[in-house]
């Protein structure tokens, strides 16, 4: 369990907080690329407790600006898109992509608009997402992940919010322990290679430390012969790669902090073997675990009722043998998750089966303290900035490997060289035709 004091720590992100601080050094996503229109309405976005606006030029450049126009504090998300600029109804006030104001009408003197700025923030665009960087100075190298090398057609990015405290939703998908309880109904006796936890509910777990965070390890005896293996790495602050319930598919998950009590939880998915075509084939026939997302821009919004009590959770659907109640699997992390909007962790009684939670909490309270004390940036690794990360060859592992593996060579190497050899292979042979 937590302190008080380390749980506020631990949830608090808005002006001020260290958490605050920390999640401005790193590149954040923030919105889908489709989601912003060249001359198209500018949308607001919050973050870490703070408000922004966004919006895409004509010219197809990104701007990110404070919320507030600079002269009486109207919100620019009420303004008029036109000319690579965004205007503001109020005055007119005019504001292009770096914040630099190019025109005041209400102003006489025209010289004037020269003395006005808004502060603008670094964009980038990537893997059909935009992402900011919200700190001072320069950022830390961009993540080249793999889901970015994959051609447009074969990732799919999505978006689902979450009405709870970015921490216990993150750690849900830290967790390999309740997958066969919480959701044992749906995909952990199902599928080939997604952990197969039937009457196993107790994972050996451990975990290593690593320089942008640690690694999960989570294994069972299958009794065949056997060992279903679940490695999840975690890179500090807000970034999760697990094992995939498909061994061809890949995913990269954010899960950033829009305030206190809501989080965005970015799924950012790549399968060189299936374009999109084939997921929206799948998806006319076959709906299983909310893979296929009817709303692009809240996924999670098809999955949990929150306007109905308990979120929609189906008692008779429990009386005749389904375990939790809930549709598929997006709708049981939802609900255990924002069931509690922050919870209390002085509270806790943690087990054997809550060591990575545990171990993430350490690794996180002992990163804000060196954050404040010596300016040292969690998830960074040792050169601070991102370099020297092998992003590019991260992946988790849902993997049915012999007993007397190494499972720690398995996952950082043999799975790695393979999946990299296959990855250049597939791309030169997309290069060639």
């Amino acid at each position: 369990m937590l302190s008080k004091e380390e749980n506020t720590r631990y949830t608090e992100v808005g002006p001020g907080s260290v958490i605050n601080a920390l999640g401005k050094r790193h590149w954040l996503p923030y919105l889908r690329s489709e989601a912003l229109v060249a001359n198209g309405a500018p949308r607001k976005v919050e973050l870490l407790g703070e408000t922004y606006i966004s919006f895409r030029a004509a010219d197809g450049r990104l701007g990110f600006l404070d919320e507030q126009c600079p002269h009486r504090g109207a919100s620019l998300v009420l303004g008029r898109s036109g000319d690579n600029a965004l205007t503001c109804i109020f005055h007119g006030w005019k504001f292009d992509v770096t914040g630099k104001c190019i025109d005041t009408p209400s102003e006489a003197n025209p010289n004037f608009c020269n003395t006005v700025k808004v502060k603008s923030y670094r964009v980038h665009e990537a893997g059909g997402v935009c992402w900011v960087y919200l700190g001072d100075g320069e950022p830390p190298v961009f993540p080249d992940y793999e889901y970015f090398s994959a051609p447009a057609e074969y990732r799919r990015p999505r978006v689902g919010y979450c009405q709870s405290s970015w921490a216990q939703n993150l750690e849900t998908l830290l967790d390999s322990s309740h997958i066969g309880l919480l959701h044992s109904s749906g995909v952990a006796n199902t599928l080939p290679t997604a952990i197969q936890v039937k009457g196993n509910n107790a994972p050996k777990l451990s975990v290593v430390e690593t320089p942008y965070g640690l690694q999960a390890y989570a294994q069972r005896d299958r009794g065949d012969g056997s060992i279903s293996l679940r490695v999840t790495e975690y890179v500090a602050p807000f970034t999760i790669l697990n094992g995939a319930t498909r061994e061809e598919e890949g995913r990269l998950l954010y899960m950033v902090p829009i305030n206190n009590t809501r989080a965005a939880f970015w799924r950012m998915e790549w399968d060189l073997n299936h374009p999109q075509e084939w997921w929206e084939e799948l998806a006319k026939t076959n709906d299983r675990d909310g893979l296929f997302f009817v709303d692009p821009d809240d996924f999670l919004s098809n999955s949990v009722d929150r306007n109905s009590e308990n979120f929609g959770q189906d008692r008779d659907a429990m009386a005749n043998g389904h375990w939790s109640g809930f549709k598929d699997l997006r709708a049981e992390d939802a609900a255990v998750s924002d069931s509690i909007p922050i919870v209390d962790r002085t509270k806790e009684h943690l087990g054997a089966s809550d060591l990575v939670i545990a171990r993430m909490r350490q690794l996180f309270l002992r990163g804000l303290k060196s954050f404040e004390t010596e300016g040292v940036v969690m998830g960074l690794g040792p050169n601070g900035d991102g370099t020297g990360i092998p992003y590019s060859g991260m992946r988790g592992t849902a993997e049915m490997i012999p007993v007397g593996t190494d499972m720690h060579d398995y996952h950082n190497r043999v799975l790695r060289e393979e999946r990299v050899a296959a990855r250049e292979a597939f791309l030169a042979a997309k290069a060639s035709q």
